[in-house]
């Protein structure tokens, strides 16, 4: 702005003409009419009004003085007119200050154009151009006022000579004609020249306040935080809205350049609106105090309009802050936000609510309660985030971040416990959004949980509702995926087989595609489709050569070529599988059925040397007892068992007393037996070599007679039957060997060897002096499973302490068997609480079989027929594969049969005998049973073909071959075919072997002798 204070002092009457000098008039002769004044009397009326101040007067005088001098045309005088022209240019200007009206502004740039253009020399050139300046920006000729401003301080004026003053006023002109419009980059130059000449401390903080704001648009990011600390000084630049967003969006630009702390630091610099008014109001309140004060001590004039302007300048200012928007909201947002990006998850956090519950009705209300969400799972805050969640879903229903939500507060509504709730949601966003994007993870959610849950038939039911009321939804891939994974569970494989080939089909590039082919490979080989089994597991590792489950990949193609018989690929394949996984359960699997492979191949040494290297590698990582009980066998293969007990001994010793350890109790229940059987099988053995060194003619029968050597070994079944064929295929074994035994010493000696070595304390011994041990240190763990050893042996021993219901809860299976059966006599209702807890506590281990076949024994002994029948088919269903079911069924059978529901008895038995897999002991004891059955319906005939059948078919299964026997004379009797039940009688004494039970023989005989009477 042009004041008129500007104009103070312009010059004296002398300076206005060098060489001639005039008297002063009166300034009531201003008024007369120019053109009627001689040249002396215009020259002293023109000069007059000047000194006087009152240049609006003299402006008529002094452009007739000009027009005169110009008009005489008089080469040679003395009078220049620069001044006079610079005079009536800047009277214009005045004129303008007082009407407002931009055509006095034209009029002096005229002036000062005429003043530049013929007499580029003059001494005022300097005024001009300063002033020339002003008028071009108050015209909003930011352009002119700009390149003019630069060829000054270029030089291009020779003649004009700036002062520090001068320079620093042109600087901050310039500094603000291009900060005001925008021209960051072009003004920077200038930007820094005022910043390095600067001495005010407001000069320096407008250039560091431009330069900072240039600097940063040019992302020369380390340039402006070097100004930093001259922007946190004391400045009214500082409480002006242009800095402080400037500021706000310098944040934005660094942390998008990962820059946080230096955004934290720019942040803290930031003055909110409120901050500014503040500033504003106490800047009025001074300032209008000072101006009051200099008008009572008559000050001048021109200081008094500068107080003036300044009030007015800081009054517009205060209007214009009070219409804007706070900057609190955004400077907080900015704050969280770059504690969120430094992993300040608290302040985050408590920022974000403060916005969130201070402004429910800002326009960012959505974005407050999803960060406060977000950062409230960040730092565990789960019922907040739960909250805060429920209220955004309520709230902003069509909200940006309304799927990242529900995502998100269906795994915490999940993982928290609120089951039915994160049900309920999941449920109802996957039928009412079918294509929203988060629709895959939550149904990847929902449905992992109802696998977890075991709920196979609600996810198969409710996905394919999904599936037929939408035209491919989202998540289609995971309805085919987490449905085939529930169809598999529920063994339903052939479903499961078209529901990954859909996938792998229709969704090639799905996340699902990998695992769903392995899936697929996999059903098929349950569903015993061998050959394509095979063919979709070689094409997933051809497809995925280093897919994810190759590991698993291997371990199914292992057991696919050990189907087909070919041992040797299937063992390469579980050895890859184990060399590639990174899984320890992998591991697991695929050393153990590497173990299998090598037992059923009978490199027994091998199988050895395999399960050491596995204890060694995983120790106690892997499974350990079970690995131990695998090694034990190898051993015992090899005639090895002093090493096999000894191991068996380690072991229960060192991990006894770990309640976790749930292998060890395999190893106490099975140490009496395997103490006992090899103790046999050595005691036996050496006493066929002894007999075999001290008999001649036995040792002739058994070296030259095969038959006899065969027959020997099938009738002496505690011998080592590994021995028969090592004997027949030793090089050695031959009639020489009637001579002399030395060539078949190397087969001899370790069964020697191994009868001397063999550990003379009895398990009996052993466990007692082992619970001797567990009471002495009061280690009631390690006693409760030395007394199971004990029971298993037939020596029932009470515990130091009563067995209670918080002691079973705690107890591995076995352990809870044993307790359990010690009971049964003793407190039934314990024993039967403790089956129960092994049901909960261990709903998939093999010892579940065991107690629902307890549960169903005390059931029916109650007088539940019905009951029991319950217990049983929970097996069924609950473990189709175990080996322990034929028996189970043919129990059902029993059961069955004393209900009077014959039929459902016998498709029980004949179930069983449609499994190959089942011939022998179990086959024949079915036989039996549907007999019996029959017997029990006095259908006669239908009995007597079944015992028949038994007896016939199974000739060496003694005991069912002398029941069958037993049971088929009965049945002929009923017939009335009594000479036929004669010769069934004494075909059975002259066929049975004398393995038969002698109470069932003697009961043959004696039927016999009743019969023949």
């Amino acid at each position: 702005m042009l004041f008129r204070f500007t104009f103070k002092g312009l010059t004296s009457a002398a300076l206005i003409f060098s060489s001639v000098h005039f008297a002063s008039a009166q300034a009531n002769n201003a008024s007369q009419d120019a053109s009627q004044l001689g040249f002396t009397g215009l020259q002293t009326q023109a000069n007059s009004l000047v000194e006087d101040g009152k240049l609006i007067e003299a402006m008529p005088l002094l452009k007739e003085l000009v027009k005169r001098v110009e008009a005489a045309n008089d080469t040679n005088s003395d009078i220049q007119l620069d001044f006079p022209l610079f005079l009536i240019g800047t009277g214009h200007i005045q004129q303008y200050v007082n009407s407002g009206k931009n055509n006095e502004l034209l009029e002096a740039l005229k002036w000062y154009d005429k003043l530049e253009k013929e007499f580029p020399d003059s001494p005022k050139m300097k005024d001009m151009l300063l002033k020339r300046i002003d008028v071009y920006r108050v015209l909003n000729r930011n352009d002119d006022a700009i390149a003019l401003m630069q060829r000054i301080l270029s030089g291009a004026y020779s003649n004009v000579r700036l002062s520090y003053a001068e320079q620093t006023k042109l600087l901050k002109d310039l500094t603000q004609v291009y900060y005001s419009t925008g021209q960051l980059a072009a003004g920077l130059p200038y930007f820094g020249q005022l910043l390095d000449v600067a001495r005010s401390a407001e000069d320096q903080a407008l250039a560091a306040a431009a330069s900072f704001e240039a600097l940063i648009e040019a992302k020369r990011l380390d340039g402006a935080l070097r100004l930093l600390p001259t922007l946190a000084r004391e400045s009214a630049v500082r409480y002006r809205p242009r800095l402080n967003v400037a500021l706000l969006k310098a944040s934005d630009t660094l942390v998008d350049a990962g820059r946080m702390n230096d955004a934290a630091l720019t942040l803290n610099l930031i003055k909110t609106t409120d901050i500014m008014i503040e500033w504003h109001e106490a800047q009025i309140e001074t300032k209008t105090a000072r101006m009051e004060q200099r008008i009572a001590f008559g000050n001048s004039q021109e200081e008094v309009e500068r107080l003036q302007q300044e009030l007015k300048t800081l009054k517009g200012n205060l209007a214009h802050l009070r219409n804007l928007p706070t900057l609190r909201n955004e400077l907080l947002v900015r704050r969280a936000r770059n504690y969120t990006n430094t992993a300040r998850r608290y302040e985050a956090f408590w920022m974000f609510n403060d916005l969130m519950v201070e402004n429910p009705k800002d326009p960012e209300s959505e974005f407050y309660h999803y960060a406060t969400f977000s950062n409230a799972l960040q730092i565990g805050k789960r019922e907040t985030a739960i909250t805060v969640g429920k209220r955004y879903r309520s709230l902003f229903p069509d909200g940006d971040y309304y799927s990242d939500v529900t995502g998100a507060l269906a795994n915490e509504l999940k993982e928290s416990g609120q089951v039915e709730e994160f049900m309920a949601l999941a449920t109802h966003f996957l039928g009412s959004r079918p294509q929203d994007p988060i629709g895959s993870s939550l149904f990847a959610q929902w449905a992992s949980y109802l696998i977890e849950q075991q709920r196979y038939a609600e996810l198969i039911n409710q996905a394919a509702e999904w599936y037929n009321a939408h035209q491919n939804t989202i998540y289609e891939d995971g309805i085919f995926y987490w449905g085939g994974l529930a169809e598999l569970q529920l063994s339903q494989f052939e479903d499961s087989v078209g529901s990954f080939t859909r996938l792998v089909e229709q969704y090639p590039n799905s996340v699902y595609a990998e695992d769903g082919l392995l899936r697929k490979g996999a059903a098929l080989f349950y569903a015993q489709r061998f050959e394509e089994a095979r063919d979709t597991l070689y094409g997933y590792v051809d497809q995925y050569p280093k897919g994810q489950a190759l590991d698993q990949a291997y371990f199914f193609l292992g057991e696919v070529e050990y189907l087909a018989g070919k041992f040797e690929l299937a063992l390469e394949h579980f050895y890859k599988a184990n060399e590639i996984t990174g899984l320890q359960d992998v591991h697991n699997g695929a050393s153990f059925r590497i173990g299998s492979v090598l037992e059923e191949l009978g490199r027994y040494e091998e199988m050895a040397q395999h399960f050491i290297h596995y204890i060694n590698q995983y120790g106690e990582k892997g499974d350990l007892t079970r690995a131990v009980l695998q090694l034990g066998l190898a051993y015992e293969y090899l005639m090895r068992p002093v090493e096999m007990l000894a191991l068996y001994r380690e072991n229960i010793e060192k991990f006894a007393q770990d309640i976790n350890n749930v292998g060890v109790d395999a190893l106490i229940e099975g140490y009496a037996e395997k103490y006992s059987q090899n103790l046999a099988t050595l005691t036996a053995t050496v006493a066929f070599f002894d007999r075999l060194e001290d008999d001649l003619e036995f040792r002739e029968k058994i070296v030259s007679d095969r038959g006899f050597l065969f027959e020997h070994f099938y009738v002496n079944s505690d011998l080592d039957q590994t021995l028969y064929n090592k004997l027949r295929q030793h090089a050695a074994f031959t009639p020489e060997l009637i001579k002399d035994l030395t060539p078949i010493e190397s087969l001899i000696t370790p069964y020697r060897t191994q009868l001397e070595s063999y550990p003379s304390e009895s398990p009996e011994s052993y466990f007692k002096a082992q619970l001797t041990r567990a009471r002495a240190q009061n280690d009631f763990f390690r006693e409760i499973r030395m007394l199971m050893g004990l029971y298993r042996l037939g020596v029932e021993m009470a515990p130091s302490r009563s067995y209670d219901s918080a002691l079973i809860e705690t107890l591995t299976p076995r352990a809870i068997l044993y307790v359990a059966d010690y009971e049964r006599d003793k407190r039934l209702e314990f024993a039967e609480q403790a089956w129960n807890q092994l049901l909960i506590n261990y709903p998939t281990d093999a010892t579940t079989i065991v107690a629902f076949m307890r549960l169903a024994d005390v059931t029916a002994e109650k007088g539940d027929t019905l009951g029991a029948l319950n217990y049983l088919e929970q097996i069924v269903t609950q473990f189709p594969g175990s080996p322990k079911v034929p028996a189970v069924m043919l129990r059902q059978g029993e059961l069955l049969s004393e209900l009077n529901r014959g039929n459902e008895a016998r498709e029980k038995y004949q179930y069983i005998l449609r499994v190959p897999e089942w011939r022998g002991v179990l086959h024949a004891q079915a036989l039996q049973q549907i007999g019996e059955s029959y017997m029990a319906e006095q259908a006669y005939a239908e009995a007597h073909g079944f015992f028949e059948r038994t007896f016939l078919g199974y000739p060496h299964l003694a005991e069912w071959s002398a029941r069958a026997y037993l049971s088929d004379a009965k049945a002929l009797l009923a017939m009335g075919e009594k000479q036929d039940a004669i010769r069934t009688l004494q075909e059975a004494i002259d066929e049975l072997s004398s393995n038969a039970p002698e109470d069932i023989l003697q009961a043959i005989k004696a039927k016999l002798k009743e019969l023949q009477l």
